[in-house]
């Protein structure tokens, strides 16, 4: 198709400003949207539009953003929520809770937002920041909006994210003294909650733990190399049995073997040796058993792993 310098502007200024593009008058919206049916680009919502190929290099979260951000210009007058708000705010939480759609605020019930995939959150009153140029309810709101949304093993690497920014239990404790509804499921949550957890994977399968039954378990515990006392290493999970005995859990993401960024340029061998020999040293600094998890033998995998390893089994605290 003919290059449109309207388009290929608007294209532009919407790559630097990690965005989509927008028609700003009808011709420029036909202009679009001939583009759109030609195959060139995608309109994820109305009067917004990307290149096909940028848009299918973005994850779940990068694409909830950058539609999240160019309709924060159409309509400056939404506040965004819920998971859309955990977004922006840089909270962990799964890219498999993303199903393409935004979540608004709307204190009226009234009127018609005319989109498809537009989510709205009826509140009366809401406390609202703004994150980058978009006003979003802010971190406690939203960390109870989704938790209040969303399972347990879901909603825990939300709390533990915002945890670890800086928010503290306290605040969201009082805060949930306000709610009609939820607030047995959030102080259950807050239970839980712990700040040492160093990513969403590990709080994910924290709460898959605890929701096994399994006794729940220290978190980042270090161990002293015995031959080189300046040595640290930090394991995921870790148990004191009774009987003296001490467990590990590591909990291996699959990225560590294939992501550069992870890998730092290293070989797999020599990445598994280095694991090998991280495990010997654990062992010598006093671990008795190490298990390793990845992320596709959570629950079943893990729960035969944990109970043939003897991590003590007190009961699902939730049936």
């Amino acid at each position: 198709m003919k290059k449109h310098l309207g388009v290929a502007a608007a294209l532009a200024e919407a790559r630097r400003q990690q965005r989509c593009a927008y028609g700003s008058d009808a011709t420029l919206r036909k202009a679009f949207s001939r583009r759109v049916r030609n195959g060139e680009l995608i309109s994820p919502f109305r009067n917004v539009f990307i290149e096909r190929d940028v848009w299918n290099q973005l994850s779940n979260c990068e694409r909830t953003r950058y539609a999240t951000r160019t309709l924060s210009i159409l309509h400056d007058h939404w506040v965004f929520a819920g998971l859309t708000a955990a977004d922006i705010h840089g909270l962990d939480h799964s890219w498999r809770l993303h199903n393409g759609s935004v979540q608004i605020v709307d204190g009226k019930r009234s009127g018609f937002i005319s989109q498809q995939r537009i989510e709205r959150l009826y509140k009366a009153t809401v406390p609202t920041v703004s994150v980058g140029g978009m006003i979003v309810t802010d971190v406690v709101c939203t960390v109870i909006d989704c938790c209040l949304a969303l399972p347990f093993d879901q909603a825990l690497p939300i709390v533990d994210s915002a945890l670890r920014n800086g928010l503290t239990i306290e605040t969201l404790q009082a805060r949930c003294l306000s709610l009609t509804d939820g607030r047995d499921d959030m102080n259950r949550l807050l239970k839980y909650a712990d700040a040492r957890s160093e990513n969403g994977g590990e709080s994910w399968v924290r709460a898959m733990i605890v929701t096994m039954g399994f006794a729940q378990p220290e978190l980042q515990v270090e161990f002293e190399n015995p031959d080189n006392p300046y040595q640290r290493y930090r394991v995921d999970f870790l148990w004191r049995i009774h009987d003296g005995r001490i467990i590990v859990l590591e909990f291996d993401g699959t990225r560590k073997y294939v992501d550069p960024n992870m890998t730092n340029g290293r070989a797999i061998r020599q990445i598994v040796e280095q694991q090998l020999e991280r495990d010997r040293v654990l062992r010598q600094a006093g671990a008795t058993t190490i298990v390793h998890c990845f992320l596709d033998e959570v629950p079943t995998q893990l729960f035969d792993k944990l109970k043939a390893a003897g991590v003590p089994w007190i009961g699902r605290p939730f049936s």
